[in-house]
């Protein structure tokens, strides 16, 4: 029979669901931000500690972000068994790198963001996730997520996908500045086109009264 530590291989299967039960009722007593916490930590405690199973991040900017995005990979040795809490943490963080971006508005009043992906620093910070996503902007109330389309390289290839912008009440004026001066601009053309067509009107009509009195005085 095989034994590890000292158990049997029934007996370490139960302690796993036994455990990995207790991960899941802990888990779920946490907020969001605390488990984000939780997930981080577990994560850089099951994988952080072995430089050589993930591809050593070189400091890069914008628009190497924006060019290459972020990869990460995993020796066959560290994915043979991993525990059902490894493979949860797993996914959540890699999920976070294409789930949430970072944008640039610092040319929103032409309409122009700019986003990028989250670097790990950011992931790891809660940065665009529960820090408002406006690169210049360190707010952490009153945030909101907006649903945006990104286009960005990858692979060479030209790729777009839906992702999460969050972003503070400040901030949400500024990635929707352009659109809503524009329908305020529109709105404006509106009424200065009814009240040259009331004003004609009237004049119109100013016009006719004027004719039918000098007419009547003609008389």
């Amino acid at each position: 029979m095989m034994v590890h530590l000292g158990l049997s291989s029934k007996q370490f299967s139960t302690k796993k669901q036994e455990n990995s039960m207790q991960y899941q009722d802990h888990i779920r007593g946490l907020n969001a931000y605390d488990r984000h916490k939780k997930f981080l930590n577990d994560y850089v405690g099951y994988y952080g500690k072995d430089k050589s199973a993930r591809e050593t991040l070189p400091v890069k900017t914008d628009q190497d972000t924006l060019r290459e995005g972020y990869r990460f990979i995993r020796t066959e040795e560290d994915d043979m068994n991993p525990s059902w809490e490894q493979r949860l943490v797993k996914r959540y963080y890699d999920k976070l790198f294409k789930e949430y971006c970072i944008a640039d508005m610092s040319q929103y009043k032409t309409g122009k963001i700019g986003l990028r992906w989250r670097t790990e620093n950011e992931v790891m910070s809660g940065k665009g996730q529960f820090v408002c996503g406006n690169k210049h902007c360190n707010e952490k109330d009153v945030l909101s997520s907006y649903e945006v389309n990104f286009s960005y390289f990858e692979a060479g290839e030209h790729k777009q996908a839906l992702v999460k912008l969050v972003a503070c009440e400040r901030c949400a004026v500024k990635l929707y500045y352009k659109k809503q001066k524009e329908k305020e601009q529109l709105k404006q053309k509106e009424n200065e086109k009814h009240q040259r067509k009331r004003d004609r009107s009237e004049s119109e009509d100013d016009a006719d009264v004027d004719y039918v009195r000098s007419k009547e005085r003609r008389k």
